[in-house]
Order: C-alpha cells, then sequence, then structure tokens
C-alpha cells in the first residue's frame, strides 16, 4: 500500500477499489518510466 500512496500518489481508497491487473500495471509502467534511456 506504501508503494501506491507514496509512488503513484493513490489515495488509501483508490489502493483497496484497484484491481490485481490495475496494481501491477502501475508498477509496470512506473518501471518504464524510470529506465535510463538507451546510450545514456
Amino acid at each position: 500500500m506504501g508503494l501506491a500512496l507514496a509512488a503513484f500518489g493513490w489515495s488509501a481508497d483508490q489502493f483497496w477499489r484497484s484491481t490485481h491487473h490495475e496494481f501491477v500495471a502501475m508498477c509496470e509502467a512506473r518501471r518504464e518510466m524510470n529506465k535510463p534511456e538507451h546510450g545514456q
């Protein structure tokens, strides 16, 4: 829950109402956003 609140900006209610798929999708999107660009 801490990851959802801190990294995604979700409220506790958003976390508890989200599905497993939504949470995993947010984790994957966050990981892609934080990848270093190729060649740097």
